[in-house]
């Protein structure tokens, strides 16, 4: 039996037994792109949380920007200036070829440092696969076992790759999770990271028909999954020598979004935005028509025209977004025009303007919007 070993207390509630796994490092720091390569998956695991638009559809997204192109892939990366990637799905392998393009892609663009993580559920892998992964560039790989054959751990230790597991943590399910740690750590997996178990729209249903609960009504956290996991870092630090990492929700939530976020809007913020004080938001202020509807182009172009022309809006500080169908506009101009807007607009009572405060992510997710 090995000394007993420090267990060591993170950010988040979560828990350490031995050396952060370099994908964990880097995604705890928010400088990890998540890159969704497809939800096609050959599991069928009952505590999936995907959402239904990636749940077993060949999509591709890169954190959350729906993918066309490689430029979207390198884009996002930049934005947040990612030191690294980590593949998920759905499962990378059923898309293989697409999965090592990617590979390819980011470490040619970034470079050979640039690391590069992957989650899969095939253990039982063919070894020409994982060689294939190897080759491409692929520093680290997390399996989450669904049968007892690990062939593929096998070769991807012998491919030397950095090779892990990657579980969540279901209520009572310490004993099992003892069991793999131990075969884990027999053939030389070098680390077991458990996650936390959260409720989704899409999984809640499945995990309450199994007398699973809700840890308090504000979390999305399964009650028990903390204590299982809590009881296999505890043990772990005197019997095993490999790493443990206890990955709670709460530290996804609050350090490691958080932080990503921090990045994305020092890199993108724009002349015409401000930032919050306190949260990774931004400023904004918004012209548009009220939810359920719409602006037209022409609509947008003709407020644009006005704003420039009858009230001297620099043209670098507002933007029309066609996309969203609104004009963005630097917040302290808006308070000072809102009120002279209405009045040069009086026909469109429907006109929202206002104040909103948005995360920096691709999909701009408002928090708060304050009418003018």
């Amino acid at each position: 039996m090995p000394p007993g070993r420090e267990v060591q207390e993170l950010a988040g509630g979560s828990l350490l037994c031995g050396r952060l796994p370099r994908g964990c490092e880097l995604c705890g720091r928010g400088s990890k792109m998540v890159l969704f390569v497809t939800g096609v998956c050959e599991s069928n695991c009952f505590y999936c949380p995907l959402s239904n638009d990636r749940a077993h559809q060949d999509v591709i997204f890169a954190d959350e920007m729906p993918v066309v192109s490689d430029t979207d892939v390198v884009y996002e990366a930049e934005a947040i200036g990612a030191e690294g990637v980590g593949i998920s799905g759905g499962d990378p392998l059923c898309s293989l070829d697409r999965t090592i393009h990617y590979i390819q892609l980011l470490k040619s663009r970034f470079g050979p440092e640039f690391h590069v993580h992957l989650y899969t559920s095939q253990t039982d892998a063919d070894e020409s696969v994982v060689q294939a992964l190897a080759a491409a560039g692929l520093d680290e790989i997390r399996f989450h076992p669904q049968t007892t054959d690990w062939r593929a751990v096998r070769t991807a230790l012998r491919a030397g790759l950095d090779v892990g597991l990657e579980v969540p943590a279901l209520p009572q399910s310490a004993p099992r999770l003892r069991q793999l740690a131990i075969r884990a750590e027999q053939i030389g997996v070098g680390f077991i990271n458990i996650n936390e178990l959260e409720a989704s729209e899409t999984n809640f249903q499945n995990l309450v028909g199994r007398g699973y609960r809700l840890t308090d009504l504000s979390s999305s956290s399964i009650a028990g999954s903390a204590e299982a996991a809590h009881e296999v870092v505890q043990w772990a630090a005197g019997h095993l020598s490999l790493s443990v990492h206890y990955c709670s929700a709460r530290f996804k939530d609050t350090v490691q979004i958080r932080n990503r976020l921090e990045r994305r809007l020092n890199n993108t913020i724009r002349p015409f935005e401000e930032r919050d004080s306190s949260e990774p938001l931004l400023i904004i202020g918004i012209v548009r028509a009220p939810h359920g509807s719409a602006l037209s182009t022409d609509t947008l172009d003709m407020l644009y025209r006005v704003l420039v022309d009858d009230f001297d809006v620099p043209p670098d500080m507002m933007n029309v977004d066609y996309g969203r169908r609104r004009i963005e506009i630097a917040p302290w101009i808006l308070m000072e025009i809102a009120d002279e807007l209405r009045i040069v607009f009086p026909d469109t009572p429907a006109l929202e303007i206002g104040i909103a405060y948005e995360y920096p992510s691709w999909d701009r997710l408002q928090t708060m919007f304050d009418p003018l």
